[in-house]
This record gives C-alpha cells, structure tokens and sequence, in this order.
C-alpha cells in the first residue's frame, strides 16, 4: 500500500485522538459502541486551527486507506480505536463540581429561561468544568452564544444525577430552571407610533383662512337667490301651480 499523504497521515492522528482518547475537549460524547456523528466530527474539527479543511471524503479515505484499518464509517457515524466509550464514563451519581457550564443559542434563550434545559430526544446534556469551554462548544450553534451557569451541586442534592465524562465533561437529564443562572432574554419592544404633527397656533391679529371650506364652496356653490314673487313659491311647488296662482289674484283685483 502507498504512503499516505503527510496531511491524511497527520489527520489519522487528530482523529485517533479526538475519538479515542479525548473526545470530552472537543465536547463529543461517544456512543456505547464508540460511534459520533459525524457532522459534530467535522464541527470539532473546524473549530481547532489548522483543519477548518476537513471534509467527509477525508474521513472515507483514511477509513478506506489504513491498514490495518483506525476508523470505521457506517452511515452518518464513525468510531476509532481505543480506549472507548467504556473508559470516558464514569458511574452515575458522581459529585458534580459547584458549578458547570452550558452555552446555548440566543433563538433558544427565552424558551430556557422560562422552562430550563432540556436535551434533545435521546441525547444528553453536556455540561463543561470550565466556561470557556462551554463557549467554544456554543460557537458551534451561534456566533454569540449565552453562557448559562449551572448550580450543579445544588441541584445534585435536589436528586439530579450526573455522571463524569472524561475529563471535562459531565452529563445529566433535564435541568430545573431553579438551578440555572444567565443573563435575562431581550425584552421585545413595540415600535412606538409616529406622533401626530401639532398643529401650529395662529398669531394674535392673524387672519386664519378656512381652506376646506373655501374648497368645498367652490366646488358646490350656493343656488342664487329667488327673484320677486319666485320667492314666494312653496317649497316642491311646480311652476305652473304659482302661475295660475298669480294669475287669479290679478283679476280678482281687476273686478
């Protein structure tokens, strides 16, 4: 078989030791058979100077190339050599330290604050000795991740079971809001309404035209005034009725 390339060759031995000795620095919690996903892989490795280059098709090669083979791919998994899982836990029910740490995305951050951590289905909580840690892995979900502070002691003695995972991991179920401290979420405001121009006040001695009404005469002018006896039609009157009308009053005066 050729030599493999240097830069698969320094590669197999990240991997060797991200999978099989420590995968807690990277934040990796490792099946009972060994497994990670593969994606969160890719993720740790992206996140460490120097192999942002990684791609799945690395990974296949050095599954395909080694022999004998160092990693083993099936599906969207893959595992390493030794020492496994079975070394990285410890038995539940350790004494966390006073305090772990978690760093979550802000599009989560109001739902935490009301209703604590919750893992995803199948999955634990990973929590960090240090926060710095605990950042770098939040980066992995948010540019800006909230850092939550965990009294884990606190709640160790309330009944929550943790467990030690490697060396600067501890795993637990679902966390109480009551044993969580973060920053509180940013409040959403409503837009205030644009406030109405005040109308300007006019000045003593000041002539005020009534524009709309001088408008709205222009456009309906007023019906010219009745001529003589016109005036005296009755309202809904026809003409012919105050003709005759007229007319009969003329010759009683001429008889």
């Amino acid at each position: 078989m050729p030599r493999l390339p240097r830069q698969l060759e320094s590669l197999a031995r990240m991997l060797t030791y991200l999978l099989g000795h420590r995968p807690d620095e990277f934040g990796l919690v490792l099946s009972e058979e060994g497994f990670a996903p593969i994606k969160q892989v890719l993720q740790a490795l992206a996140g460490e100077p120097g192999w942002g280059f990684v791609r799945r098709r690395h990974l296949e090669e050095l599954a395909a190339l080694l022999s004998p083979p160092q990693f083993e791919i099936h599906g969207e998994l893959i595992r390493g050599g030794a020492p496994g899982p079975a070394r990285l836990r410890r038995p539940p029910g350790e004494l966390p330290p006073a305090l772990l740490y978690l760093a979550i995305s802000p599009k989560v951050h109001e739902r935490v604050w009301a209703e604590g951590l919750r893992p995803a289905p199948g999955r634990e909580l990973a929590l960090a000795r240090q926060p710095d840690l605990a950042m770098k892995l939040g980066r992995r979900r948010a540019p800006e991740p909230v850092l939550i502070t965990v009294q884990a002691q606190a709640a160790a003695r309330a009944g929550i079971t943790f467990q030690g995972y490697g060396e600067d991991l501890f795993l637990t179920a679902a966390l109480p809001r009551q044993f969580l401290q973060m920053p509180a979420p940013p409040q959403i405001k409503e837009k205030p309404k644009p406030a109405r121009p005040a109308r300007p006040q006019p000045l003593p001695g000041a002539l005020v035209l009534d524009l709309p009404g001088i408008l709205r005469d222009l456009q309906n002018p007023p019906s010219p005034p009745l001529k003589g006896r016109e005036k005296k039609r009755h309202r809904g009157e026809a003409a012919w009725k105050s003709g005759a009308r007229a007319l009969r009053k003329k010759r009683r005066r001429e008889e």
